[in-house]
């Protein structure tokens, strides 16, 4: 298949994916919530959520094993593929074995004295923070074989895993409702099997499919060199996405120390819809990585570049078109899905949709400098400074400065972050500043400002339900925005031959 073809095609997967398995997530909450009741699904959430603290490892170790895969491929080299797998998964296997071991020290402490629970839940409490370990091991154990997958860019695949997961979860909370057991413990034990699902579909696919996946030599492929350099390049991915959560949760903190609680439910809200949309990002960037891990594998540096390029624009171009409108309607948005809406969720929403659209603009040179392989003094300059924030935002607080002074702070920090790897890249992978600034830049500000004015004049129209018809309608224009003035003629009559062929 054509790389543009499967580019088109994973995208489309991947926003499919996300729209279906969102709205069955708000579903089986909503079902979960109703079985377990709320202090129940208070203890898996807390329980939950302290484990998922360490996801961050997780999504660290599957970009290092994709970006040695795929980077490999484009060497063509077999032999060499099947040693980084082989590594990997040793990694993989080591770490999800060790650090739920580590954990389980911590069982009685946190479920007996440090989490904030009922006396008669605390052994259910005990028991289901045992059950998620077991479900942090398999999350480990199934990384790698999704890293695979990525570095083949068969994102269909996990796209229809990712969504069968979503109806069995949907399935086990319909029949939660109908249990009479403890439903905290069979809830957790069912998703065990859950995960082991997605497990074993990720890993007998990639076993069967992928020559390296298979036969699992782990011992005799054992390389010492291999294991250094993954280990190397996971512990620099592993400080970059560390500072990202850091700052998240530190801010959190942040604004309970000195606002209260009430500030804490607006910037959840404000994370939840960060998540939410963040899909349109995640598509793109997953479809688009592995062509531009290969292209630099087989020493094809200028193609490496373009990709990059190509990715900040079609990134930028489909998150302004959703995120803007969304922006300006944020308001009545918030109304129709809250019922009560604590002050300064549209703020910090709008706060957190900008920095995001502005980190995105050049986010492709993260994945160029990825692709490369050098990255230690990268994420030392781009990632320290969102760590530094935090200490910057006490400082600002202890002066007496607003809410409004803090975010503000955080958008020009972010923007900082996102200009700096302009002159970075071209001083490291030699990329060409005025070219970058006219391909990306030059295409989307015209885009951001026509969706801007547009919709902030459909804003004015008012009538029932106005700001629904007002997203469609500024999406539909800002995509016709797009199709004639950010791509180029020979994107468009790519598309336009993808579409007709398929």
């Amino acid at each position: 298949m054509e790389a543009h073809k499967r580019v088109f095609i994973n995208t489309l997967s991947q926003y499919i994916k996300a729209i279906i398995t969102t709205c069955l997530s708000l579903y089986t909450v909503r079902l979960v919530l109703s079985a377990l009741g709320q202090s129940d699904y208070g203890i898996y959430s807390l329980v939950a959520g302290t484990i998922a603290l360490l996801g961050f490892i997780i999504n660290a170790l599957v970009i290092t094993t994709q970006r040695h895969l795929s980077f490999s491929q484009g060497q063509k080299d077999l032999h060499v593929q099947r040693k980084y797998f082989s590594n990997s998964l040793l990694i993989h296997l080591v770490i999800g074995t060790l650090l739920p071991l580590f954990l389980i020290l911590f069982q009685d402490y946190l479920c007996s004295i440090f989490f904030n629970i009922p006396d008669t839940r605390r052994e259910a409490t005990a028991e289901v923070y045992f059950l998620m370990l077991g479900i942090l091991f398999l999350t480990f154990l199934s990384a790698p074989f999704k890293a695979a997958l990525i570095s083949h860019e068969n994102i269909v695949y996990m796209s229809i895993v990712e969504i069968l997961d979503g109806v069995f979860k949907l399935a086990l909370a319909i029949i939660l409702l109908e249990l009479q057991t403890d439903k905290l413990i069979t809830y957790t034990v069912i998703l065990q099997f859950i995960y082991l699902f997605e497990f074993l579909a990720y890993s007998c696919f990639a076993m069967t499919k992928y020559e390296e996946c298979r036969p699992l030599k782990i011992i005799a492929d054992y390389d010492k060199k291999i294991v250094a350099e993954l280990a190397n390049f996971t512990k620099w991915t592993t400080y970059g996405m560390g500072a990202v959560v850091l700052r998240t949760q530190g801010l959190s903190i942040l604004l309970n120390r000195f606002f209260g609680t009430l500030i804490n439910a607006a910037y959840g809200i404000a994370l939840q819809m960060y998540g939410a949309v963040s899909f349109v990002s995640t598509s793109v960037i997953n479809a688009m990585n592995p062509i531009l891990m290969k292209s630099e594998g087989a020493n094809d540096h200028d193609r490496m570049l373009r990709i990059a390029e190509k990715e900040c624009k079609y990134v930028v171009a489909m998150m302004a078109t959703l995120f803007i409108p969304l922006i300006v309607e944020l308001d009545s948005l918030l109304n129709i899905w809250l019922k009560d809406v604590p002050d300064y969720s549209a703020f910090l929403c709008r706060c957190l949709l900008i920095c995001f659209l502005v980190d995105q603009c050049t986010y492709g040179l993260n994945s160029a400098n990825q692709a490369m392989g050098n990255i230690k003094k990268y994420t030392i300059l781009m990632y320290t400074p969102k760590i530094a924030y935090l200490g910057i935002a006490y400082v600002l607080l202890k002066t007496g400065c607003s809410i409004d002074v803090i975010m503000y702070t955080f958008i020009a920090i972010e923007a900082i972050v996102a200009l700096m790897r302009i002159p970075f890249l071209h001083n490291s992978a030699n990329l060409n500043m005025t070219q970058f600034t006219f391909h990306v830049f030059g295409k989307i500000i015209p885009l951001i400002i026509f969706m801007s004015c547009l919709s902030l004049a459909l804003h004015q129209l008012k009538y029932p339900l106005s700001f629904l018809v007002n997203l469609v309608v500024a999406a539909i224009l800002g995509l016709l925005f797009i199709w004639f003035f950010v791509f180029t003629h020979e994107e468009r009559q790519i598309l336009k031959h993808i579409i007709i062929k398929k």
